[in-house]
């Protein structure tokens, strides 16, 4: 049974322990965003973070699952983003335009994980996980599109699943020209027309 100083000597632990993963994710972030995938080695990441090579595959069994570590954060907090929009948004409209503000919001603060996420060349080796970022994401849209559905407030026709997806692909192809690919258009007017045009395809009925 644990006394008071070992609960305490064990949450400093996990403290520091988080503390040197966070530094590792900061460090690989920036050698990433100078050298590219490829060119990044978990020796420059670990040599620079001023640890040893064994502590990396402590948190981080390759190079593509510090990757994914990235992507999944950067998805959490876009689904973090999404359950406020449904919960303090008065309207489908404004939980709509809410919902992809930050969606575009937070891949712009990960622009340089989006690049990787979306090159499509290094996932070979991780196809299963890629995939799996995206499914609470994909989840989340169609439960919201049956919620709108059972109010009558969307196109009852439309398949939830299938919807979500789509939107979701919208949403990150847009964000890529924006971000990745630096289009001459504002990320402003992607917002707008990614709102629109998700409202569209879901029949949004105002109400009477």
């Amino acid at each position: 049974m644990y006394n008071g100083k070992g609960i305490e000597n064990m949450a400093l632990k996990h403290a520091k322990t988080q503390a040197r993963r966070a530094e590792l994710l900061r460090v690989a972030r920036e050698v990433l965003a100078e050298k590219g995938f490829e060119a990044t080695t978990i020796s420059e990441i670990v040599s620079r973070a001023g640890v040893a090579q064994g502590t990396f595959y402590l948190y981080f069994p390759s190079k593509i699952s510090l990757v994914l570590t990235l992507a999944t954060e950067m998805q959490q907090q876009i689904e973090q983003a999404l359950r406020t929009s449904y919960a303090e948004a008065r309207t489908l409209e404004e939980m709509i335009d809410r919902s992809v503000e930050s969606a575009f919001h937070i891949t712009g603060q990960y622009r340089d994980i989006l690049a990787l996420v979306h090159s499509g060349i290094h996932w070979l080796e991780a196809e299963e996980a890629h995939a799996h970022i995206f499914t609470p994401y994909h989840s989340l849209i169609a439960e919201a599109i049956r919620r709108a559905q059972g109010i009558g407030a969307v196109n009852p026709a439309i398949d939830p699943d299938v919807t979500a997806v789509l939107i979701v692909g919208a949403i990150y192809y847009s964000a890529d020209q924006c971000y990745v690919y630096h289009s001459s258009i504002p990320p402003e007017v992607y917002i707008a027309e990614a709102s629109r045009f998700i409202r569209q395809a879901l029949g949004v009925r105002l109400p009477s």
